[in-house]
């Protein structure tokens, strides 16, 4: 599963690649960027009872995160599938890199 996936259809309600004259399903249950991150961050790790370990990035707590190639806040909704992990931090350490990111040669989209 990919999380982006999940979090453009809970903000858009429409499934990710569809056609721009796809209509919204239960459009009224749309949520904003911010609370569909969070239901894949912090809302998670509460639900598991590991908030205090995981799930935001904040002093004293394990720095799992990735970095994409796009900022979903100033990209389309609809785009959101589109972006991809540039690398990937477990426990602060680095366990995934693109080749492209490593070299310089791809670099996060303000």
């Amino acid at each position: 599963l990919n999380p982006l996936d999940g979090i453009e259809v809970a903000v858009t309600r429409i499934e990710p690649g569809s056609d721009a004259s796809v209509k919204s399903w239960l459009s009224d249950q749309c949520i904003d960027l911010t609370d569909a991150i969070a239901a894949y961050t912090i809302n998670g790790a509460f639900v598991n009872h590991e908030d205090k370990d995981v799930g935001s990035i904040e002093v004293g707590k394990c720095a799992d995160l990735i970095v994409l190639d796009k900022n979903l806040f100033a990209i389309a909704p609809s785009k959101i599938h589109t972006a991809k992990v540039l690398c990937t931090y477990l426990a602060g350490k680095e366990v995934f890199k693109t080749s492209r990111y490593a070299y310089g040669d791809l670099t996060p989209e303000k």
